[in-house]
């Protein structure tokens, strides 16, 4: 190659260098999927909750104090006194919206978790109040659908949320689960209990000794507490 060749190629390299961008990339909506576009992501502005979607676009603008996630397409806010502490929670309420970010489920409950197999638990009476919320009569927790309709009715202490048909529910401080219908397919008598994971799910006992045992979605213990 001669001297005035590699020159040329030289400049050539240098100067598609110079064209290249700086700075983080930028994505046009033709580059970025549905999926993508369809993304609902919690940001923070002045203290304020809103959400932008997958190509950074703010699409529901901040102003909640408190706001989660998305889940199945709804997401739980809170309107009222939201940085109050618990003793204040009836100075607040939780609903939830939608992906546009109008208000879905109107707010009226004291706690609301995230959907889950299209259920969400809720607490709609004494959920501030009492010592370990498991062992607090008084608080009622139940079940809602994605219309609002209170479907399992408020009955248990806690509520987790569905997994895999089952969910974890307490009454009088023992734990059992129950099916979509609200019945009990496993009776409460743990301690404490977790949701099910491929068809196991964990549980404990707390008297005489701390014990930990395994449980499978007939009740069956695969694994007996043990320390």
């Amino acid at each position: 190659m001669t001297p005035k060749v590699l020159a040329t190629v030289i400049l050539a390299v240098i100067l598609s260098g110079c064209n290249q961008p700086s700075g983080p990339p930028q994505y046009s909506s033709a580059s970025l999927d549905a999926n993508s576009l369809h993304r609902r992501l919690r940001v923070y502005v002045d203290g304020k909750v809103g959400f932008i979607d997958g190509s950074g676009k703010l699409v529901i603008n901040p102003q909640w104090d408190e706001a989660k996630d998305f889940s199945e397409g709804l997401a739980v806010v809170c309107i009222g006194e939201c940085d109050a502490s618990t003793a204040n929670r009836l100075n607040k309420k939780y609903g939830y919206i939608d992906e546009d970010g109008k208000m879905a489920i109107n707010p009226t409950f004291e706690i609301a978790d995230d959907f889950h197999e299209g259920l969400a638990a809720v607490c709609v009476e004494g959920c501030g109040a009492g010592e370990s919320s498991s062992y607090n009569d008084k608080r009622k927790t139940g079940y809602i659908d994605k219309s609002g309709r209170m479907v399992i009715p408020a009955q248990f202490n806690t509520g987790a949320e569905f997994s895999e048909g089952l969910a974890v529910v307490s009454i009088g401080g023992k734990f059992g689960y129950i099916d979509k219908s609200g019945k009990f397919v496993i009776n409460p008598q743990w301690d404490s209990a977790l949701s099910f994971d491929k068809g196991v799910a964990e549980v404990w006992l707390t008297q005489p000794k701390y014990k930990k045992g395994y449980i499978n979605k007939q009740g069956k213990y695969l694994w007996q507490p043990s320390e």
